[in-house]
């Protein structure tokens, strides 16, 4: 069956707008900056909000080289964005690779995280990394309270 569908451009722009104010003269300090970035090939688009039980782990998106029922394809991932829509309580999110080394980061009320590459690596030493040679597989997030978050992935 041919599709009638044809990918895009997904447009990505992170805005930082702030000023700090002198107290005694108008020598304001400014920041405004606007970053974007175009990622070509998007054929897919998939947004879901969760809500996320208390002090419970959660399995919220799983890759694959040869996906199955559920399970997004590593080789046409694009992006992928993270965001904790609770106002007030944080949570944990795990990037899990194929080897079940686990990049661990807290993401605080409204916050978001943004990821364009699946590519992760670490280690325990402190030594330089020079090249990302695992795949994240999993996606986890640890809650102590029950949260909302979103979850977009964009694929080829």
């Amino acid at each position: 069956m041919a599709s009638r569908l044809s990918s895009g451009t997904l447009t990505v722009t992170v805005s930082e707008n702030l000023v700090i104010t002198h107290a005694t003269t108008s020598n304001n300090i400014k920041h405004v900056k606007t970053t974007t970035n175009s990622i070509a090939g998007v054929a897919q688009i998939n947004s879901r909000i969760y809500t996320l039980k208390a002090s419970t782990t959660h399995t919220l998106v799983s890759f694959a080289s040869d996906p199955t029922s559920g399970e997004f394809d590593t080789e046409d991932f694009k992006y992928m964005r993270i965001t904790n829509l609770d106002d007030t309580n944080g949570c944990t999110f795990n990037l899990t690779d194929t080897s079940d080394a686990t990049l661990a980061m807290q993401l605080g009320a409204g916050e978001s995280f943004i990821i364009t590459s699946l590519g992760i690596d670490g280690n325990a030493t402190g030594a330089a990394i020079t090249s990302a040679a695992h795949t994240v597989g999993n996606t986890v997030i640890v809650t102590g309270n029950e949260i909302d978050v979103e979850i977009v992935v964009a694929s080829a």
